[in-house]
Parts: C-alpha cells; structure tokens; sequence
C-alpha cells in the first residue's frame, strides 16, 4: 500500500472519530462536497491539499504521519490473564506501564516520578519478557499492543482495582469546564432499550479511538481524562421497599 493511501485511511478514521462529515469538511476547505469523496475514493491528493486540510482539523501533519504509522501495527487490545496476574503484583509496573502507552517518554516518567532509570530498564525488560513491548535499548523500545489496551472485566486487575477507581472517580464535585456528570432515571421500551445502548457502544469506541489517536501528541498538548458509563435496570430504592411481597 502506497504512503499517500495509507495517510488518506488514516485521515478518514479521524474524520469518523472526531465526527466530522465530508459535508463539514468540505466546507471548512472551500470545495465541494463531491470533490472531497472523490479524493478520499481515488486515494490521490498532493502535499499542499493534505497540508490545507490539516490545518483546517488543526491537527499537525507530523501528528498524522505518527498515527499513520501506529496503524501499520496489528496489535492486542486486551491483557491476558497471565499479563494481570503479573501487573496485579506490582503496581508500579502497572503505572509505568500507562505511562508508555499513552505515549509519554522515558525521560519525563523518570523526571516526575519516583523511579530511577535502572528501575526503568528493568521494567522494560519485564514489559518485554511478557510480549507487551520490544525492548533493545532504553532509548529504543516500540509497543507490541494498541494504544486503547484495557484489562479484563471480573479479571485480576477488575477485581483489585475497580471498587477503588470507581470510589475515587465518582467522589468529585464534576465542577471543571471539561467534566460532565448526569443520571437520568427512566422507563424505556425494549426498542428504546436498544437504542440507548448502541449509542452507549458507539461512544465508548469512540472515545477509545480518539484516545488512540491523540496518543501520538505530546503529554502537555493531552487532558488526562476518564469515562465511566453504567446503564442497568434499575429501580429506586424507595420505590422497591414498598412493592409488595410475593
């Protein structure tokens, strides 16, 4: 596959991920809508175009390139159980190892947190022996996963962590111009039902998509943030010690 094609692909997965139709972006650019399908179908487009419609996603071409390149890598996107029993007995392995795939660079986990460049090297070659990254130097390592790598539900790390992350997301006043916080009791219909929860699917593989994208920027130019969906049948509480026994 040629570079410009491989770039054009990439380009799409962040219009889808951030939203944005060929309508939008024809517009931002001064085209046509026809002329923009047509040159993400013929996967032809010069330098100059590719550099214009940058600028109008504001994003930075060297940013795409990088994520571009982080495509060509067919990678897991789930730890193994054996992988959570060995981060559920180190915890400081856990950390570092959040660290690198959200792309921050050895030197700045070093610098800001307590962990010597010794420790880091010995990390990396624990992260290597168990197949999540490629380790030659501590200037030279690559990861073996994607960047939206994520635990397993009722596995190890669940189990050690979930009571206490949740506890400590849910115990904050969502005040910050970014946070947002809403419970919305209701009564749906089964159809109703579905459509809640396709859309609940769509916005979890979006954000895991945006956060694999944006990973390729620098930490001072990302917002560390988390989501947290929960949708259940559920009835208040009030309302169930009053039903009437059975």
């Amino acid at each position: 596959m040629k570079q410009t094609e491989e770039l054009l692909i990439t380009l799409k997965r962040y219009l889808r991920a951030k939203g944005i139709t060929y309508k939008e972006l024809s517009q931002k650019l001064g085209l046509g809508e026809p002329s923009i399908k047509r040159l993400f179908s013929k996967n032809i487009i010069s330098l100059d175009r590719l550099e214009k419609i940058c600028d109008c996603l504001d994003i930075d071409f060297y940013d795409l390139v990088l994520m571009m390149r982080q495509d060509r890598q067919k990678s897991s996107s789930i730890l193994t159980m054996e992988q959570e029993q060995i981060f559920a007995s180190d915890p400081k392995l856990v950390m570092f190892f959040y660290f690198l795939v959200n792309g921050w660079p050895l030197s700045l986990i070093i610098e800001d947190y307590d962990i010597s460049e010794n420790e880091a090297i010995l990390m990396l070659a624990k992260l290597d022996e168990m197949g999540l990254v490629e380790f030659t130097t501590i200037n030279q390592y690559r990861l073996l996963v994607s960047k939206n790598i994520f635990w397993q539900k009722k596995g190890p790390l669940w189990k050690l962590y979930i009571n206490r992350m949740l506890t400590h997301f849910l115990n904050d006043d969502f005040d910050r111009p970014n946070d947002r916080l809403s419970f919305n009791p209701g009564q749906l219909s089964v159809a109703s039902l579905k459509t809640i929860q396709k859309k609940i699917d769509g916005l979890v593989k979006q954000f895991n998509e945006l956060a694999e994208m944006d990973s390729a920027l620098t930490p001072k130019d990302r917002y560390s943030s988390g989501l947290i969906v929960g949708f259940r049948h559920w009835v208040f509480p009030m309302i169930s010690d009053f039903k009437r026994k059975q």
